[in-house]
């Protein structure tokens, strides 16, 4: 029947090198979009996880970039951070792009965070919003002492063994 033509068609490996074509063809094409926009409408386009997060926040995201990296970061935290944003902007009916780091477009992305989002309105705002929290933290920061067990006991939490 059905399924099994459509098995077949998808166990084509020419067929498949296509839709991975057609796939990285559209990532790569938001991303053309993404760096142009940060030059001709800068209020529109914002990278990093603080500026990413404050426009999801508002609900702002039409486009979400994300490397495939982040979501085998080190830190299990990192890790939720990440598939928490897709899932919002998904639920808020914003397009994701996950790209992959073996890519070039995913490298270039990677480069700039490995986070973007083109926005569907400006908000000219996220920008000194993040440069305040940021000055925040750096004083913040400096009272903490480091403790280097500190990631590794927030894993097991984590896991739940703790």
């Amino acid at each position: 029947g059905h399924k099994h033509a459509l098995e077949e068609v998808l166990g084509d490996p020419k067929i498949l090198a296509q839709l991975e074509d057609t796939k990285v063809a559209r990532e790569v094409t938001v991303l053309e979009r993404f760096l142009r926009m940060i030059s001709t409408d800068p209020d529109r386009a914002y990278y990093g996880y603080a500026s990413v997060r404050k426009a999801q926040d508002q609900l702002a995201i039409d486009s979400l970039l994300v490397t495939d990296q982040l979501f085998r970061a080190d830190n299990v935290q990192t890790r939720k951070r990440y598939v928490q944003l897709v899932e919002d902007v998904r639920d808020s009916g914003g397009q994701v792009y996950i790209f992959s780091t073996m890519h070039v477009s995913g490298q270039q992305l990677h480069q700039v965070s490995g986070v973007a989002a083109i926005l569907r309105y400006p908000l000219p705002e996220i920008e000194e919003e993040v440069q305040e929290e940021d000055e925040d933290e750096e004083e913040e920061s400096e009272d903490e002492e480091y403790d280097p067990n500190r990631r590794i006991r927030e894993d097991i939490e984590d896991m739940g063994f703790a």
